[in-house]
């Protein structure tokens, strides 16, 4: 740091009220002079022990998407840690930040002209501290530990505090209402509720495609489905290699449509994970002028969603970048609390997987659907039992996400002999998704996510299992079916 305050505020604790320390440090903007900002911006500090941690990459993504979505603000965000600014070069870059400005403070001096913490490894504090635009402190937050999470919530409080200073309505709730709405399509007229719903399996196979005779009747894509209605709705879950197909047929579809409309719709990601982003890049529709769609998604891993598919995107992996496609995309991806869309009730819950996976409830038309893929057990089940499996296997928040569903899109990648050998790989079997169904009171379950080691008649053995445990249950009137790539289910 070439410059700082007074020498007598280190290692004072800076109070609420106070006026600010104004401090020089070199930053991924260059030269950083905090008096240069003042008076025209507020300034967000966001204290962060080191670059590359996993709970800074994790976070950092986040808050910046935060920040995107509370509208234009008079606000700067500046990230700072000891790091250099080689190092924070490249990890702005490797985690997709664009608009946050991280700012080195290689012997702490930022740190203690504030009064924070340095541990005795030397690594900074996890703390936030928001100065208004006259240079007053005016919130100040030290997270108990360097692995301790900042919390989003408190955070959307912060944030609001600046939207209300730059003449939003006040108010926490409006600003959340704000983004749901955000996450609607802009329609000239909206869609009418539909009296007719379709769900289409494009790719039902987990891990990585797969072909051969041997997968004939189930098919060899990845993950993808789509849900239709007799009134435009477009509904996307996962965008694995099953993806190119239903691209194809939407611009089939589009070619006769007389009114020529764009191709409309929401692409639903439940992860990142590559079998369900694989077939983004080979999406047809994205490639034309005049198509839109609305990515949602609940980011808590390490980017955002535009970056995620923009790094698959890029020329060493792929022709195209994600900013030259001509299509309209926008991506939505905070931690989801559920949204309107179209008139359909989007909600989720976060599964156990590897890279959490989210469950989605959508409820359109009368109809409900699930897709919960990729998550496994909490312990192993010893079955059989003579009455469902409990809380201490199943999942209850995906029992009462999917409470009364018309279909339940469930992962049944392993037999149970299989998934003894795969504790970790965040997969399920078809017996554990039946006492889910079975609890949840769903009418139709459908097993997904087929191991791509799995032939036509090893899925015939899981699906011939899983409805000998719904017999065992004495519940045979439970519809159960395994996917298949083409497969057409109407509501």
């Amino acid at each position: 740091m070439n410059k700082q305050a007074d020498s007598s505020t280190e290692n004072h604790p800076v109070k609420v009220g106070d006026k600010t320390p104004l401090w020089t440090a070199p930053s991924t903007e260059g030269e950083i002079q905090l008096a240069d900002i003042l008076h025209t911006q507020a300034v967000l500090l966001i204290f962060y022990p080191a670059d590359w941690s996993h709970v800074c990459s994790d976070e950092l993504p986040l808050l910046e998407e935060l920040v995107k979505l509370a509208g234009k603000l008079k606000l700067k965000t500046l990230a700072i840690s000891n790091d250099s600014l080689f190092c924070h070069r490249a990890f702005a870059g490797e985690i997709g930040l664009q608009s946050t400005v991280l700012v080195s403070d290689t012997r702490h001096e930022i740190s203690r002209v504030y009064g924070l913490p340095v541990d005795q490894d030397g690594f900074g504090p996890r703390a936030t501290i928001l100065i208004d635009q006259a240079g007053i402190v005016q919130r100040i937050k030290v997270e108990p530990g360097r692995e301790q999470p900042r919390s989003m919530q408190e955070m959307e409080q912060i944030i609001q505090q600046v939207r209300e200073w730059n003449g939003y309505p006040p108010g926490l709730e409006n600003w959340q209402a704000e983004r749901r709405n955000a996450m609607q399509l802009r329609r000239a007229q909206p869609l009418a509720a539909p009296a007719r719903l379709q769900l289409r399996f494009w790719g039902t196979r987990g891990s990585i495609p797969v072909s051969g005779l041997a997968h004939v009747r189930y098919g060899g894509n990845t993950s993808c489905v789509s849900l239709t209605s007799d009134t435009g709705h477009l509904f996307i879950f996962d965008c694995g290699s099953g993806a190119r197909e239903l691209g194809q047929h939407l611009l089939e579809t589009a070619q006769t449509d007389k009114e020529k409309k764009g191709i409309e719709g929401y692409i639903v990601l439940s992860h990142t994970h590559w079998d369900h982003i694989q077939g983004f890049p080979f999406f047809a529709p994205v490639f034309q002028p005049g198509n839109r769609f609305n990515i949602l998604g609940w980011s808590n891993c390490s980017q955002t969603l535009a970056s995620i598919l923009a790094g698959q995107m890029e020329k060493i992996y792929f022709p195209v970048s994600l900013e030259a496609l001509p299509s309209e995309l926008n991506f939505f991806s905070l931690q989801f609390n559920g949204a309107v869309v179209d008139g359909a009730k989007l909600t989720g819950r976060l599964l156990k997987h590897p890279l959490p996976s989210t469950a989605y409830r959508l409820e359109l038309g009368g109809k409900t659907i699930v897709y919960a893929t990729d998550h496994e057990p909490h312990s192993l089940p010893d079955l059989p039992p003579a009455s469902t499996l409990g809380d201490d296997v199943i999942d209850p928040k995906l029992v009462e996400l999917a409470a009364n569903a018309d279909i339940l899109i469930h992962d049944a990648q392993y037999s149970l002999a299989e998934l003894v050998q795969k504790v970790g790989w965040g997969h399920n079997a078809g017996e554990v998704a039946v006492d889910t169904a079975v609890r949840a009171g769903v009418k139709h379950l459908v097993l997904f996510h087929h191991d791509p080691a799995h032939n036509d008649r090893a899925i015939d053995t899981i699906l011939q299992s899983a409805r000998w445990r719904a017999e065992a249950l004495g519940r045979q009137n439970l519809k159960i079916t395994a996917a298949s790539d083409g497969m057409a289910l109407d509501l």
